[in-house]
């Protein structure tokens, strides 16, 4: 697990509280934190046991204080894949609402009731695009970029304090965020690996790194793509001269997949 240490018990109030928990990763961070002991409580626009729209800051501020959570993972994401210049107005500030404001609107709802109890956990999860850049999902990665930003950075303001927070830096995953984009071209940097990742490994190196006796700031699933993107993200012009590669591996991949998924509807 990304050489975290063996994880400890559940924290004391073992309350968590999981953002966009309708489906994919969401779900799989419910059935971790479950399995661990934890009561949960799975929020989402829809599809989930509270409804919660994360771009709302005193919605998120109202279930923070009425939970009065030990862990928050702010999980909720859109991908939005296409070209900048051909995404609607509408289709970026959702982006930019839900993958960033709702990270941060979470998280301080979750600080703010964390802090006067003495003690929590907030995981943002953000992904491997937050290192580097990645055409065809631009506006998706700048807000992870932020993401990752912001977690560092409200860490470092919380430092000294009981509570923690961490950033989750995952590859590609196999949910219904990339289930609708195998036939989509500008999405191929994110089936350009050798594998997407599994929905319930992904959580369960989120748990480990909430629970970690030792505050690790940052976790990416797998650690050779991590290691990737970072050297990407530091040497731009190496990744652009390597674009065209990977978005046809990508592509390769998604045709792939789509010929298994037709071969075993036959």
């Amino acid at each position: 697990m990304s050489g975290l240490a063996p994880p400890r018990s559940p924290l004391p109030g073992r309350r968590a509280v999981v953002t966009g928990a309708g489906g994919g990763l969401g779900s799989a961070f419910v059935e971790v934190l479950r399995a661990r002991g934890y009561e949960v409580t799975g929020a989402d626009i829809a599809g989930a046991e509270v409804e919660l729209d994360v771009c709302d800051a005193e919605a998120c501020r109202r279930l923070a204080r009425r939970l009065q959570p030990d862990v928050w993972v702010n999980n909720a994401g859109v991908l939005g894949a296409g070209t900048v210049s051909e995404q609607s107005d509408a289709e970026i500030e959702r982006v930019v609402r839900v993958n960033l404001l709702g990270v941060i609107y979470g998280t301080r709802a979750a600080v703010e009731v964390m802090l006067l109890r003495g003690t929590g956990r907030v995981l943002n999860v953000a992904s491997l695009a937050s290192f580097s850049p990645v055409p065809g999902e631009t506006v998706y990665a700048a807000t992870k970029h932020a993401v990752r930003a912001f977690t560092l950075g409200m860490a470092a303001e919380l430092r000294g304090s009981p509570v923690r927070l961490s950033v989750l830096c995952p590859d590609g995953i196999w949910t219904p965020m990339l289930h609708d984009r195998l036939e989509d071209p500008a999405a191929s940097l994110s089936f350009s690996g050798t594998h997407l990742l599994q929905a319930r490994a992904v959580a369960e190196l989120g748990v480990a790194l909430i629970e970690s006796p030792r505050h690790r700031l940052l976790a990416s699933i797998p650690r050779h793509r991590g290691a990737l993107a970072r050297l990407f993200g530091i040497a731009p012009n190496l990744f652009m001269a390597g674009v065209p590669l990977f978005q046809r591996a990508g592509r390769a991949n998604q045709r792939r997949m789509l010929e298994s998924i037709e071969r075993g509807r036959r």
